[in-house]
């Protein structure tokens, strides 16, 4: 069964829906009211919630229900199952836990019996649930990620909840979210599968702590036409042994999970901030090297981005005389032309288009990073320069990709949402647009 039910089902069923506002049942029927009419309370001891009509069964409601969220007790969630895939229902998030991550491996596995006798797919238990951000489905008890294209897949529901708020406070956006939870039926690998066909989803981000069946993963990683960048938990003895008690999952040997990600093309991060920046770099082309140019209106900016794409095995690039000739002519006559390209801030916006365009044309170069501090001086617009970048690109329909970090906090704000509303990555850190720009000339290489 195709996983869609679980992203766009055509009704929804919540079991254990509440009025009381003090209970998860409560959280997550309110969320789904914003995703359609079909939206059906059941619960034996409630009349209504929230206005709705409530139901005893799923088998006492009119229409059929494709997916089932399921908030109720572990030890009634068989009979909840039984239930649900007797009358049809295709797909269930069981955001109940207590399973195997508590010792209660019989019971889980009596779950997976019963949904596998009636054709019922499961993500859970033990989940924080799912969303969907191009339909505005919220099967779950968190806040509503901000609509954008990357997919997000977590095994800690608390640590994806948490990141769901940081993103959001970012203006990064997610296409999908997911916590796996105990992953006692759809898996990482299934989930790859999916977002890989998902128009609505540029690059895949992964928190992981562990996986029970290695080369199913391996074989889907390598399969999937999408980067997929990792943030493995569990690395050492300690987060080994947390791992099990957190998800019932075995974490494994590093060695082991270096060596899956090496195979399968998998690019790996250390924090989930990097993790982000990596995937917010994609839905461009990518390089076919790793020669950087680096434009710029800060001298020390430049001089620190260069160490950064250092350490990740990037290199400046030796610009082509003919380049630099045109950048002496575009440019004020004390900017220096040498790769750092130090414009000085006097330069205008569309300065930084001409440049932007003759670097865009060098074949020296296979990724462009601009770094600039928005100037607040000698009347200049706190916009006009990421209007250049912007207007650059789009007259040379850009096949090599640019990456940008703007450096002055609020002021940069309506330049960053300029540029991300162009496709154009912007960051607030050089260490986050180098790691950007290392994640598309990772992903390059792992590909070829």
């Amino acid at each position: 069964m195709s996983l869609d039910s679980f992203f766009n089902p055509e009704s929804i069923a919540v079991i254990g829906a509440s009025e009381d506002p003090k209970k998860l049942g409560y959280e997550v029927f309110k969320n789904l009211l914003d995703f359609g009419e079909k939206i059906y309370p059941v619960n034996k001891n409630e009349e209504e919630v929230l206005g709705e009509k409530a139901y005893k069964n799923v088998s006492e409601i009119e229409d059929a229900v494709e997916l089932a969220v399921i908030i109720v007790p572990a030890e009634y969630v068989p009979e909840v199952i039984e239930d649900f895939g007797k009358n049809g229902g295709k797909a269930a998030v069981i955001i109940t836990g207590g399973f195997r991550e508590a010792g209660r491996e019989e019971l889980e596995k009596e779950v997976l019996n019963v949904a596998e006798k009636h054709g019922v797919r499961i993500i859970g238990p033990n989940t924080a649930g799912v969303q969907n951000t191009h339909n505005r489905l919220k099967a779950t008890f968190t806040r509503e990620a901000k609509k954008g294209k990357i997919a997000f897949l977590s095994q800690s529901g608390a640590l994806g909840g948490a990141m769901i708020y940081k993103t959001s406070a970012r203006n990064i956006g997610l296409s999908k979210f997911v916590n796996v939870g105990n992953m006692v039926d759809v898996d990482f690998s299934d989930l790859l599968g999916y977002l890989d066909g998902d128009e609505t989803t540029d690059a895949i981000a992964i928190y992981m702590e562990g996986v029970r069946k290695g080369k199913k993963f391996l074989n889907s990683a390598k399969q999937c036409s999408k980067p997929i960048i990792v943030l493995k938990g569990g690395k050492s003895e300690s987060g080994s042994k947390a791992t099990y008690s957190h998800t019932g999952s075995m974490a494994g040997s590093p060695r082991v999970y270096d060596g899956i990600f090496r195979q399968a093309g998998i690019i790996t991060a250390d924090s989930f901030e990097e993790m982000f920046a990596m995937a917010r770099a994609f839905g461009q082309p990518t390089p076919r090297g790793n020669k950087v140019a680096i434009l710029t209106n800060a001298g020390g900016g430049g001089v620190l981005l260069s160490d950064k794409i250092d350490k990740h095995g990037l290199q400046l690039a030796d610009l082509d005389e003919r380049t630099k000739e045109e950048l002496r002519e575009a440019l004020p006559p004390i900017a220096s032309v040498k790769n750092p390209i130090d414009t000085i801030a006097s330069a205008r916006g569309k300065e930084y288009e001409k440049s932007v365009s003759v670097i865009m044309e060098d074949d020296n170069v296979d990724i462009l990073i601009v770094v600039h501090v928005i100037p607040t001086f000698t009347g200049m617009s706190k916009v006009e320069h990421a209007e250049g970048v912007i207007d650059a690109v789009k007259e040379k329909k850009a096949v090599k990709p640019i990456v940008t970090s703007f450096l002055a906090d609020d002021i940069a704000e309506d330049s960053r949402e300029l540029l991300e509303n162009e496709g154009i990555p912007c960051y607030n850190s050089l260490e986050a647009a180098a790691s950007g720009a290392y994640a598309l000339y990772k992903y390059s290489t792992g590909r070829n």
